[in-house]
């Protein structure tokens, strides 16, 4: 969230990446929150009593930003409705691990939106997809955060769901543990990059258990997500696993075009725009 304080003499004051920025008019002030919104930061106008007062009430803030993010989910599902308009087009949609539980219901009810969690769904062609939201734990305690006992015990759940597994997309936020598409940054305690030999450290953050499920039942797709710098197309034995990262603060739409034909994966390529 980015508070922007409106000021005695008509100017708006906020903080960017640490620094205070002033913005002079409206014109200013619109470009300055499209700005903001479009590579993902929540900006928010606000007269500067009210900016004071919420400084000092964290819950506040925390009841203003998840305002702030519903808002923008609804937004975003009816800009994708006016796209698909007339269109047969689903928009398959799963939570991620900072994603509120309100936005279930938004989704669920939202045209075009194809949103499911813990779930195993029919889906064109006649194949399977199933739905696994959330991630390992985080430092940031996000949430929905699961442990690795808890996966074990929610792919129990699901997987006796599907009827055959080498036409089942695994649709899972986490990605599989030990893999370029779980490698990110280590970070310390205070949550900043910690460097060795001049070049940020390695980790994985994925999940044990997916990976070990992957190996064991080889479905048709994974799609993942969740580590931003994970970008990747990999085989995990017959598996094909991708996850597209992400670089929204730069603007920037990371995806992957995908075409299944008669069972097959026949195209999985990394797109950018």
């Amino acid at each position: 969230m980015i508070p922007i304080a409106e000021q005695a003499d008509g100017t708006f004051l906020a903080f960017q990446h640490g620094e205070q920025v002033k913005i002079n008019g409206q014109d200013e002030l619109d470009e300055f929150v499209k700005r903001q919104g479009n590579i993902g930061f929540y900006p928010a106008v606000m007269p500067e009593s009210e900016y004071q007062r919420l400084r000092a009430n964290p819950d506040e803030q925390a009841a203003l930003f998840k305002r702030l993010v519903l808002d923008r989910v609804r937004e975003w599902a009816e800009f994708a409705a006016g796209k698909l308009a007339g269109t047969e087009i689903p928009l398959v949609a799963l939570p991620g691990n900072d994603d509120f539980e309100e936005i279930d219901e938004i989704l669920t009810q939202a045209a075009h939106f194809d949103f499911h969690e813990m779930q195993v769904c029919e889906f064109k062609g006649g194949y399977q997809m199933l739905y696994c939201g959330g991630s390992t734990p985080t430092p940031w305690d996000t949430e929905r955060e699961y442990t690795e006992e808890q996966y074990v015990k929610r792919f129990a759940e699901l997987l006796p769901q599907v009827g055959d597994m080498s036409r089942c997309i695994f649709n899972v936020h986490v990605p599989p543990f030990g893999t370029a598409l779980d490698a990110c940054p280590k970070l310390d305690k205070n949550l900043q990059v910690v460097y060795q030999m001049g070049l940020p450290a390695q980790v994985h953050a994925g999940c044990q258990t997916l990976i070990d499920i992957i190996k064991e039942h080889q479905p048709l797709l994974g799609l993942h997500g969740h580590i931003h710098e994970g970008r990747a197309k990999i085989n995990i034995g017959k598996t094909i696993c991708i996850n597209p990262g992400s670089v929204y603060p730069e603007g920037i739409l990371q995806g992957a075009l995908i075409t299944l034909r008669d069972g097959q994966v026949t195209q999985a390529n990394l797109m950018q725009g």
